[in-house]
């Protein structure tokens, strides 16, 4: 593990062809989050915590087959229902803290469905790639959303 720490903001935006109260939902409720959640194909997601409320607690694995991959712990700062999300999350591997990114979530309208943007404040503290890593994972989850409503 390196000393060195990297930053970077990235903002990812997505529009949806359904309400802002149904894309709120998909984060609000554990089995329509645990859908679209994973960053890749490969990847499962299995919650071990879920409390979204502000000030709760969620933990998910990672997991490629049965071997975990990574653990993110993710801490609720603040939440208005159909409006944003505030939280931050923590993506451990082997134990390590890889990297702590705020996560700020935006809906709005738009025309008949809704916009979403999310920008990730990421502090990467193994290695500059945690960086492409967390906003490839979350590009490919979006996507994932989009493919939910789209079903």
């Amino acid at each position: 593990m390196t000393a060195e720490m990297y930053h970077r903001t990235t903002v990812l935006e997505k529009t949806f062809k359904v309400s802002v109260e149904t894309v709120f939902a998909a984060w609000a409720e554990l089995d329509k989050r645990a859908r679209w959640n994973a960053p890749s194909d490969e990847v499962q997601i299995r919650y071990t915590e879920d409390n979204f409320s502000v000030g709760g607690k969620d933990v998910s694995l990672c997991l490629v087959g049965d071997h975990i991959v990574a653990e993110v712990i993710g801490l609720y700062h603040d939440i208005v229902p159909n409006r944003r999300i505030v939280y931050t999350e923590i993506i451990k591997s082997d134990e390590m803290v890889q990297g702590v990114s705020q996560v700020s979530v935006h809906f709005a309208p738009s025309g008949a469905g809704t916009e979403m943007t999310v920008t990730l404040q990421t502090c990467a503290l193994s290695g500059a790639e945690v960086l492409e890593e967390v906003a490839e994972g979350w590009s490919a989850a979006m996507a994932k959303m989009a493919e939910m409503f789209a079903a």
